[in-house]
């Protein structure tokens, strides 16, 4: 019997992939990882640096159940059905909960060295579908924890859930008894089928939203800027360069304040400022305006907390204009354009899964992923999550900072991801190491056009 209350749900504790999850598997490269991270600095003192790593693996033994994490990933027989998440019992977390060995003290250099080597490193989908690296003893005092998630499990906001499930906020939950039981080939094909039938009619109504979509759609066309050639584009390489940004709320929010602008378009203001001086710098500040690879979540309630519901967002950064003021108002109506649009790229994701769509799915990816070329518009990506107004704390430690480790997508070489911390921005900056030497330069430059923003 099919399950009408979840159809997500082959059996107890096996949960499919919505294709919009699953793409995040299949365009995933060497020199593309695709997940979800987070450094976060936490204050330790240096008494109980020694004991972190085991207070963390118990803190993540305790609460694990509670989140997607504790799961392992199984491919559906002939690709018919979707391909599951099914929970496991325990995990290994010494494996998992690694020590990054260290003779001294990490300094923010070395210490954005490694990071950049282990955002390279992709996660092993035959266990559980994470990692975390700790960091005992910092230069500047306290310790850190890599933490690092695969996109296929949830989008930013999913992730961010998941932090706060794993933190001090949350209580630790009971532990599981055993592993998920799939079922045999036979019984889950007959699962699947009884599952397709009974969303035959959703398919045909969600096709349907498709096509008007697209019919909508075609009233947009000419709205969008062309994504530039850069020397930089081309296909992402395989080494990385990290860099941090903090930066007071107060301030952004009173530079939108003067300027009638939001948080959201501030930081895509402060970006563009630092894309433009960087790429004057570098010779390659193309006449055209540079092009970003976003999102907006159109997650609802009855979506869940977990799972991919993003759609991808196409605005430019208005890089040829000079002014910032200007390139402020060209970025939010670029922005504007992109929101129109929007609800019709919803309809065209929102899909349910069909017969032998994992399938199709693989062999579409395996000819779409040659060569390493970009799949979605834009030179490079600029994403702007939610974080915790409240302070949160890890095993008893508070936590300072709360950094984004992104990722870069193929064919790109920047990202610059931004998320509240308390009263705070935290930014992560990762570039592709061929094209970019120096991401600390990034960093730089985001400061400096803060500053020019308030000083006008």
């Amino acid at each position: 019997m099919s399950d009408a209350a979840d159809p997500l749900q082959l059996a107890p504790g096996v949960r499919r992939l919505r294709p919009d999850d699953h793409f995040m598997i299949l365009s995933e490269t060497d020199a593309s990882p695709m997940h979800v991270g987070a450094l976060i600095l936490l204050d330790v003192p240096p008494a109980e640096q020694e004991g972190f790593a085991a207070a963390i693996r118990r803190q993540f033994a305790e609460r694990l159940p509670a989140t997607p994490l504790l799961a392992r990933l199984h491919e559906a027989p002939d690709g018919f059905d979707s391909d599951v998440w099914a929970d496991l019992a325990t995990c290994n977390l010494d494996a998992l909960v690694a020590v990054q060995p260290h003779p001294g003290a990490w300094s923010e250099a070395e210490l954005y060295e490694a990071v950049a080597m282990l955002n390279m490193r992709r996660l092993d989908l035959e266990g559980p579908p994470f990692a975390a690296h700790v960091f005992e003893r910092l230069a500047d005092g306290g310790s850190a924890l890599y933490l690092k998630m695969h996109h296929s499990v949830a989008d930013g906001i999913g992730f961010q859930t998941v932090l706060g499930l794993l933190s001090d906020a949350a209580p630790p939950v009971p532990p599981r008894s055993a592993d998920a039981v799939l079922p045999d080939a036979g019984t889950w094909r007959v699962l699947a089928q009884t599952h397709y039938a009974d969303q035959a009619e959703l398919r045909a109504a969600q096709s349907e939203r498709r096509k008007a979509a697209l019919a909508e759609l075609e009233g947009h066309k000419g709205e969008r800027a062309s994504t530039p050639q850069l020397r930089m584009s081309g296909p992402t390489s395989a080494r990385r360069r990290y860099a941090t940004i903090s930066v007071p709320l107060a301030r952004v929010k009173a530079a939108g304040q003067a300027l009638g602008a939001t948080v959201n378009d501030i930081f895509l203001t402060l970006a563009s400022g630092a894309i433009r001086a960087f790429l004057i710098e570098a010779g390659d500040l193309p006449d055209t305006p540079v092009v970003i690879n976003s999102a907006r979540s159109y997650r609802r309630p009855e979506h869940g907390d977990f799972g991919n519901r993003i759609v991808a967002l196409h605005p430019h950064l208005a890089t040829h204009l000079a002014d910032p003021v200007a390139r402020l108002r060209a970025i939010q109506a670029s922005m504007a354009a992109e929101m129109r649009r929007t609800p019709h790229d919803e309809a065209l994701l929102d899909a349910a899964d069909k017969p032998f769509g994992a399938k199709d799915r693989r062999a579409a990816f395996a000819e779409r992923m040659a060569g390493g070329r970009r799949l979605l518009p834009g030179n490079l990506t600029l994403s702007n999550v939610p974080g915790p107004a409240a302070a949160r704390s890890y095993a008893g430690f508070r936590q300072r900072h709360n950094y984004p480790v992104p990722i870069i997508g193929s064919g790109r070489f920047l990202n610059i991801t931004s998320r509240r911390s308390g009263d705070n921005l935290d930014m992560g900056v990762i570039a592709d190491a061929e094209k970019i030497a120096d991401a600390g330069r990034i960093a730089a430059l985001f400061a400096a056009a803060l500053d020019e923003l308030e000083g006008l």
